[in-house]
């Protein structure tokens, strides 16, 4: 009798067992805390996360920390995990998250995306700098020079619903035209909408009423009224589209109103097609990204000035120097350098075709050049004389003087197909801002001498390798939120954890305190 009650103890056992599978031997398992090993990058987050205080990020009735949760969206940056419902997911079965909750529950998606939401860009104000402090006081950052460039990430937004400034303007001119044949010359939008009011007021005195549907005929006077308020609602909706724009976007996407539509490289259907994406800029330093920042200008020259200045306010100090390719020369980069004191490491948008022979003769460096008489003399012995002296300004409101050149004769001239594309009848002319010219040649000796040849050298492999190892690596190539603050908190996020693997791999290699990759001389 005893013998029969073990047997069927065992067979409900082994019963419970089959049913339970892998869950019931996970409760004979050792501790998650035994299993990560000690060279897990996991194991240096928390420990760069635990000499930062989070006490002024704390939510009152929450399971987990602030630490804790940005500890989880970091991990996620460094394993793929990109998304609030991937997270949860990792966080239920991945064991180093389960490490990071010490044994709390996983957090669920809502709560996970309310926090990047609601708390992260706030959190990443204050732990980035004390990263970059954390890395410096390692003696990781030297701050000699900082290399800087930039890519484009799309956004998450509509592709095919967009708002183009050409389209806009030629639409307002258009009302604007209609209004002056109605209402006069110089007419204007607040004009039009009391010219509405007006019409209002006499259907009420004259007891016009409001008529519509089929077989009614409106009264003129509401016709007048109907035309009138539509071409206002119009006028008011085109306004509103340039004003969102501003004064430096031609696009903007309409299901993501900070996004512009830019040309981006992996054109699958290699036809040129435009996508709403944001231009990242990073700045790299010791293979660290020291500075990031999101714009929506297409070209880089005119994110410098702001990059350079958000990353002296976190450091609270400058670098002596910036590197950067030939997209960020302008005369106003080269101005604001010279004012604070650092030296200029930007590759000349002329430097690679300087090193040809070229065929165009027009050129400014294919003539000779008289400083007493303010003059230039072509290859076919003509002379370009100073005509007039002018000011332009910039499209960021910077103004710079130039100097206008023009050749006495060339008519009959054999070189003229290669000197100049104006029509026969036309002179010679060369627009100079001599400023820009002596600027121009003091960063071109710098990057060609010994200190500007390394620099250059890691400029390429540092930044486009940060590049690389984000978008090919990780595989981030689209953004999964919409809006500044949003789009500029997910690459906040992702710096922090690109920081973090590559201080790993420093230790793991033992490079620690190197700044450079060496020239290859060989």
């Amino acid at each position: 009798m005893l013998y029969n009650r073990y047997m069927k103890t065992q067979e409900q056992h082994n019963e419970h067992t089959l049913k339970a599978g892998k869950s019931q031997q996970l409760e004979l398992a050792l501790g998650v805390t035994y299993q990560i090993p000690e060279d897990e990058p996991v194991r240096l987050l928390w420990e760069v996360l635990e000499g930062m205080d989070f006490t002024a990020h704390e939510t009152k009735n929450t399971t987990w920390s602030a630490q804790e949760l940005f500890a989880i969206w970091t991990l996620g940056m460094m394993t793929g995990a990109f998304s609030s419902r991937k997270l949860e997911e990792a966080c239920r079965n991945d064991i180093r998250y389960m490490w990071l909750l010490g044994g709390k529950r996983a957090p669920d998606h809502s709560s996970l995306s309310r926090f990047r939401q609601k708390q992260l860009p706030e959190i990443l104000l204050q732990v980035f700098p004390e990263q970059i402090a954390y890395l410096s006081d390692l003696g990781e950052i030297d701050y000699e020079t900082v290399y800087i460039d930039g890519t484009k990430i799309e956004s998450n937004a509509n592709r095919y619903r967009f708002v183009w400034r050409k389209s806009v303007e030629k639409h307002v001119a258009k009302l604007r035209e209609k209004a002056a044949d109605l209402y006069g010359d110089d007419v204007t939008i607040k004009q039009l909408e009391a010219q509405v009011q007006q019409l209002r007021s006499d259907m009420v005195r004259q007891d016009i009423a409001m008529v519509s549907g089929t077989g009614r005929r409106k009264p003129e006077l509401q016709r007048k009224l109907e035309e009138l308020e539509k071409l206002v609602a119009k006028w008011r909706e085109y306004e509103m589209h340039l004003a969102i724009m501003g004064p430096d976007r031609n696009s903007y996407a309409k299901t993501d109103k900070d996004a512009t539509f830019m040309r981006m490289k992996d054109d699958h259907m290699r036809n040129g097609q435009l996508k709403p994406a944001y231009n990242v800029q990073l700045a790299v330093n010791s293979e660290y990204i020291v500075g990031y920042g999101i714009f929506s200008n297409r070209t880089d020259s005119a994110t410098l000035k702001t990059m350079l200045q958000t990353m002296e306010q976190q450091h609270g100090r400058k670098y002596e120097s910036v590197t950067a390719d030939a997209g960020y020369e302008s005369l106003e980069n080269y101005t604001y350098l010279d004012e604070c004191e650092q030296l200029s490491f930007i590759k000349p948008a002329s430097y690679e075709q300087s090193k040809k022979k070229s065929n165009w003769v027009g050129h400014m460096r294919n003539m000779s050049y008289d400083p007493a008489s303010d003059s230039f003399t072509c290859q076919n012995g003509k002379c370009l004389t100073l005509t007039y002296r002018g000011k332009q300004k910039s499209s960021t409101g910077f103004e710079s003087e130039y100097s206008m050149y023009q050749c006495t004769e060339c008519s009959g001239c054999p070189l003229r197909q290669r000197c100049s594309k104006a029509e026969h009848k036309h002179t010679k002319q060369m627009r100079v801002c001599w400023e820009f010219v002596h600027k121009r040649q003091a960063s071109l000796e710098n990057i060609t001498s010994e200190k500007g040849t390394l620099f250059r050298v890691n400029r390429s492999i540092q930044n486009e390798g940060a590049f690389g190892v984000l978008k090919q690596d990780w595989g981030f190539r689209r953004f999964l939120t919409r809006g500044n603050e949003n789009i500029l908190a997910q690459v906040g996020l992702l710096a922090f954890a690109f920081n973090v693997k590559k201080l790993h791999a420093k230790r793991r290699c033992k490079r620690m305190g190197t700044q450079y990759f060496e020239l290859n001389m060989a």
